[in-house]
């Protein structure tokens, strides 16, 4: 009996969250549904304008090279396929904030604040400012995206790859399964099949982990294990790259610096910072400790680094800047800037890190009694965060009712 009666207060207590989320995912469930099913249709002029047209088009013409290409063939077998079509991106952004949630749940033991970060990372957008630039998408960057099916899948299964790398990240160096080895090489494959323009910025900031993690004494052997995991993955990139760039496409991969940047916005060195103008607040007021701590953590020689999701976080969004600044493609893909699509995944992972540290800074000051301090870090940074969530409330109910994302 008392057992029974320990579960029943511990489900009371989790009660208000549990219909909270339910309230607000069934709500944002059918708002996905409906504006995805919308974006199925070709409508005249730029109403409900998406990306997801032609990539069913080009599913069903057996041209797809993405996974999602394999589920619409399949989705297509039955009636309805565009309201199934618009289930299924449905599922992956709901699935991408529950997951999201479960990440942020390892670095927070707050379920309400997990919940709300997961839930607000899901609609950050850039710091809008129409005298910088007139739109509210093009020419910033924003990990926030409704109208790119391929890039909706990518980060449910993404966010799924990179909360299990930072839980392999800080145990592998003592102990790595079989099981948790073939998960990660599984998941890491199935997201590039889908986009690879996450693994084009996981990969190299992984790569310089890697390092990192041979200089903490990391046993070479476990670091040549995980690096194996990609070994599936640099098999579909190939595959992918041939359909996309072969010698009969015309398409081609060049350096040309801020050639992407230029190309959708006349003041990029404005766009760029305003895009993650709360990230970079946070940086900057973490960036002492966090590199004090990691320091010592390097003189210890500690292989579980204090701040390991923060810097790899960081890490990674520096190097998709880098591929956005100098990579761009040629051909008929030339204007597409579709190296920002793995710059935009390193946008939402650097706010939704943020937004945990955010809230670790403001605990940490009101306990040491540093309440005005919290106070005017609060509200100054917290400010900063309530616009980028409003501008993405903002874009997406526009988006509801069919204005076109060139907004």
């Amino acid at each position: 009996m008392k057992g029974s009666g320990e579960n029943w207060n511990s489900i009371k207590k989790r009660l208000p969250l549990l219909c909270t989320r339910t309230v607000l995912f069934t709500i944002y469930g059918i708002l996905c549904t409906y504006l995805y099913y919308m974006q199925t249709m070709k409508f005249c002029g730029f109403i409900y304008e998406s990306d997801l047209p032609y990539h069913i088009e080009m599913a069903l013409d057996g041209w797809g090279y993405s996974l999602t290409a394999i589920v619409y063939r399949f989705l297509n077998l039955f009636p309805n396929m565009n309201f199934l079509v618009a289930l299924f991106l449905m599922l992956c952004t709901l699935g991408a904030v529950l997951a999201t949630e479960k990440g942020i749940s390892l670095l927070l033991k707050k379920p309400w604040i997990s919940f709300g970060i997961a839930f607000c990372s899901g609609f950050v957008m850039p710091f809008f400012i129409e005298a910088v630039q007139y739109s509210r998408y093009t020419g910033y960057q924003s990990g926030s995206i409704w109208h790119n099916s391929t890039y909706i899948v990518m980060k449910f299964l993404a966010v799924l790859a990179f909360i299990l790398y930072c839980v392999l990240a800080r145990k592998y160096g003592k102990k790595l399964t079989v099981k948790e080895w073939i998960a990660f090489a599984v998941l890491l494959a199935l997201t590039t099949a889908t986009k690879t323009s996450f693994v084009a910025v996981f990969a190299p900031a992984a790569l310089l982990m890697l390092g990192v993690d041979l200089y903490l004494k990391v046993p070479w052997k476990k670091v040549l294990l995980v690096a194996l995991t990609v070994v599936p993955t640099i098999l579909i990139v190939l595959l992918q790259e041939a359909v996309l760039f072969g010698d009969d496409t015309g398409n081609g991969i060049a350096i040309e610096f801020a050639y992407n940047l230029y190309v959708a916005a006349k003041r990029p060195y404005f766009t760029v910072p305003l895009s993650v103008a709360f990230p970079l607040l946070v940086l900057g007021v973490n960036l002492y400790p966090v590199l004090r701590d990691t320091l010592k953590d390097l003189k210890k020689r500690e292989q579980s680094l204090t701040h390991r999701e923060f810097l790899f976080s960081w890490l990674m969004w520096g190097c998709g800047l880098l591929e956005y600044v100098f990579l761009r493609e040629t051909g008929t893909r030339s204007n597409d800037g579709n190296f920002s699509w793995g710059y935009d995944f390193c946008v939402f992972v650097v706010f939704t890190v943020c937004m945990v540290y955010f809230v670790k800074n403001l605990k940490s000051l009101w306990e040491k009694n540093k309440k005005v301090p919290a106070c005017l870090y609060g509200v100054f940074a917290g400010g900063v965060l309530l616009y980028h969530f409003y501008c993405g409330l903002y874009f997406f109910a526009h988006l509801m009712i069919g204005t076109t994302y060139f907004m």
